[in-house]
């Protein structure tokens, strides 16, 4: 399947959407509402239930459903994560209670418990639904990213927290043409159905999320200041960059700050000091070479900023409650 091929699959009409075509009545409104009620399970909330069976394959881990036009989606969740990209136009839906309009390459992360209803998408309100099971989506999403670095675990924390508040994540993501880019590759994949398609599309799905949370940092900066142009992502980047040789007064030397000031303001908005954070990249660091090089714990030690080796078997130690070496061990026998 090529870019135009995929463009006219996702613009051919369903059977549904025939069917609303060639009625257009309230008596096909209200026969495909009694459908919505044999179909899916009804709450005490008065929300629908729509459960992975009815929309995924049996086995998949991640699925895509391209959206009925015309007709409105009642008030429903998911026993699955949704994520719900506007291809084109716009879509217009309440989300827990809140009046939410995304536009063309916009995207909205849906969890188990967020009640939402969608209104009736126009002909070139074109919404694709990436269906994840919860377990995927957060080994993909959220553990993955806080293996990264002090910067992506920043932002899955902010995720996170976003999560426990609310039920579902927005991204502005219509500026960023990446995005576009990684969903029409994983709608081909999908479509396509090739050799090895789970694998690729779980690469994706993942390449997907990293470009998403660039987008929540992107923006973050453009919205927010923290003393002048200083941001907290700002911060935390120079440290992710200079953790070997990083110090207080030369990060606050190239942020023209106080570094005692610019410890402080960490602590305050990410709950770690300075010296927390470079600890922690440079335990990221060490981890990183314990799972993907043959490197001796002694080789790797200075690449990541160590000096003294008991000071970095203790950190390592209190960080994973074992040695460096039984972690390689561990992680190595845990592979496929």
């Amino acid at each position: 399947m090529n870019r135009e091929e995929l463009e006219r699959y996702l613009r051919q009409y369903s059977p549904r959407e025939e069917e609303f075509l060639r009625e257009q009545s309230r008596e096909t409104a209200a026969r495909r509402k009694q459908q919505i009620q044999q179909m899916h399970r009804k709450l005490d909330t008065g929300a629908y239930l729509y459960e992975s069976g009815q929309f995924m394959r049996s086995g998949e881990k991640i699925g895509v459903y391209r959206h009925d036009r015309f007709w409105k989606v009642e008030p429903h969740i998911h026993d699955y994560i949704e994520l719900c990209y506007v291809w084109s136009g716009e879509c217009r839906q309440n989300i827990e209670g809140r009046d939410v309009l995304t536009v063309e390459g916009d995207v909205c992360i849906f969890d188990t418990r967020a009640v939402h209803s969608v209104e009736a998408a126009g002909e070139n309100d074109i919404m694709i639904n990436l269906l994840m099971r919860r377990e995927f989506f957060d080994s993909a999403f959220l553990s993955r990213m806080l293996r990264q670095g002090i910067v992506s675990e920043f932002l899955a924390g902010a995720v996170t927290r976003s999560r426990q508040n609310k039920h579902y994540l927005y991204f502005p993501a219509h500026r960023n043409s990446r995005i576009h880019d990684i969903m029409e590759q994983i709608l081909m994949e999908y479509y396509t159905a090739d050799l090895g398609m789970e694998q690729v599309l779980e690469s994706y799905v993942i390449i997907l999320f990293t470009e998403l949370l660039r987008t929540l940092r992107d923006d973050s900066r453009e919205s927010s200041g923290v003393s002048g142009e200083v941001q907290i992502i700002e911060l935390l980047a120079y440290i992710e960059d200079h953790y070997e040789d990083c110090t207080l007064s030369e990060m606050g030397k190239a942020f023209g700050l106080h570094g005692n000031y610019l410890t402080a303001l960490l602590k305050e908005r990410t709950g770690r000091s300075f010296v927390e954070h470079v600890q922690e990249q440079r335990l990221k660091k060490a981890r990183a070479l314990l799972e993907n090089t043959d490197l001796s714990v002694a080789e790797l030690i200075p690449l990541c900023g160590y000096s003294n080796m008991n000071f970095f078997y203790k950190k390592f130690r209190e960080s994973f409650g074992c040695t460096p070496a039984e972690y390689r061990k561990r992680f190595r026998n845990s592979v496929p």
